[in-house]
C-alpha cells in the first residue's frame, strides 16, 4: 500500500467512526435501517481497490484475533460503471490490519475511468443493502493553473510563486515536476509537497512553489544522475520545465472549508454519503500540468 493510500484510508478512519458499529447494544433488525458502515475509494491510477466493509450488528466491530469465529461475512460487495453498465463482484479477503485487529477487506481489480460515476452496493443475503456512489474526478481542459509572478526576496536567496487551480478546491496530494535537459538527455524528477494552501472564497486552491528550495533538491538530482552515467559524459545542463501534479478528490469527499479536522470530521454525519450506512466510498483522480521555464533557468542558480 503506498503512502499515499495509508493516507487516504487514515483519513477515512479518523473522519468517519463507525457510527454505532461499536454499541453493543444495537441490533442487527433494529439499526434504524443501517446494514453496513463501508469505507474505501477508487483511484485513477491503481487497478486493484480495496474497500473494508464492518457489518452493523450488536458485536463490536475490533476484532482482535482471527479464531472469534467472523471469518466469514454475510454480504457480497459490487460496484456498476453508470456510464458501460459494467458490474464487478469485488472478492472478500479477511485479514490482519496495520493495527493488530482483523478486518472484513473486498478487493477488485479493474481500470477507472475519468469522468464516470461508480455505484458500490453491499448486499446481505436477505437482499438489505448499503450503497453509494462517486465520480472520478475530470477536467476538459488542460491548462487551469494560473500563476502569479516568480518573486525574489531576500536578497534573491528566497524565490517564490504562487499559483492557483480555480477548479480544484480539495486537493489531497501535490506533487511538483521539475524537467532539465542535458543533451540528448531530459529527465523529470519529482518534489512531494503534501498538502500546501488554501481554499479561496470562489473554491479554488492558492499555494505557494518554494523556487530557490526545489532547486537544491534539482541539483542533488542532477548531480546524481551524472555519477550515474546519465546521460553519458555530461557535464552541464538546463531546467527547461516545471509543473504540478494534484491528486484530486472527489467533492463528496471534500471536507467542510476544505479543512482536514479530525475534531469536525469525527461527528457523526459531517462526511457520509452511504444510504443505509455509515462511513464513506469516494474516488482520487488526477490532474497534472507543466510549463516551459527554460528563461528562468541561469536566475535559479543553473549553468544554463
Amino acid at each position: 500500500m503506498s503512502l499515499l493510500h495509508r493516507a487516504a484510508l487514515t483519513l477515512l478512519l479518523v473522519a468517519l467512526p463507525l457510527s454505532g458499529c461499536s454499541d453493543t447494544l444495537i441490533d442487527p433488525f433494529d439499526n434504524d435501517g443501517r446494514y453496513f458502515t463501508v469505507y474505501g475509494f477508487l483511484d485513477l491510477l491503481e487497478t486493484e481497490h480495496t474497500l473494508r466493509v464492518v457489518p452493523v450488528t450488536r458485536f463490536s466491530e475490533e476484532i482482535l484475533s482471527p479464531d472469534e469465529g467472523r471469518g466469514a461475512i454475510d454480504a457480497k460487495v459490487y460496484t456498476t460503471d453508470l456510464t458501460s453498465e459494467e458490474r464487478t463482484e469485488w472478492t472478500h479477503h479477511y485479514t490482519q490490519l496495520e493495527d493488530g485487529s482483523w478486518g472484513h477487506l473486498f478487493k477488485a481489480r479493474f481500470l477507472v475511468r475519468p469522468g464516470r460515476t461508480y455505484r458500490l452496493e453491499v448486499v446481505r443475503s436477505d437482499g438489505k443493502m448499503a450503497t453509494a456512489e462517486t465520480e472520478i474526478p475530470y477536467f476538459n481542459e488542460n491548462t487551469l493553473i494560473e500563476k502569479g509572478p516568480i518573486v525574489f526576496e531576500q536578497d534573491s536567496t528566497y524565490i517564490y510563486q504562487d499559483v492557483t487551480i480555480p477548479e480544484i478546491s480539495s486537493p489531497w496530494d501535490v506533487t511538483l515536476i521539475y524537467q532539465w535537459s542535458a543533451y540528448p538527455t531530459n529527465r523529470r524528477m519529482f518534489i512531494p509537497y503534501g498538502r500546501p494552501g488554501y481554499r479561496e472564497s470562489d473554491g479554488g486552491w492558492t499555494m505557494r512553489i518554494n523556487l530557490s528550495e526545489d532547486q537544491v533538491a534539482v541539483k542533488d538530482h542532477v548531480r546524481d544522475s551524472f555519477a550515474r552515467g546519465i546521460p553519458p559524459d555530461a557535464t552541464t545542463y538546463e531546467l527547461v520545465a516545471m509543473g504540478v501534479q494534484v491528486r484530486v478528490l472527489d467533492e463528496n469527499w471534500d471536507p467542510p472549508g476544505g479543512i482536514f479536522d479530525p475534531e469536525v470530521l469525527a461527528q457523526p454525519g459531517v462526511m457520509s454519503n452511504v444510504e443505509n450506512g455509515y462511513g464513506f466510498f469516494g474516488s482520487i483522480g488526477l490532474y497534472a500540468e507543466e510549463w516551459n521555464i527554460a528563461e528562468w533557468s541561469e536566475a535559479f542558480g543553473h549553468p544554463f
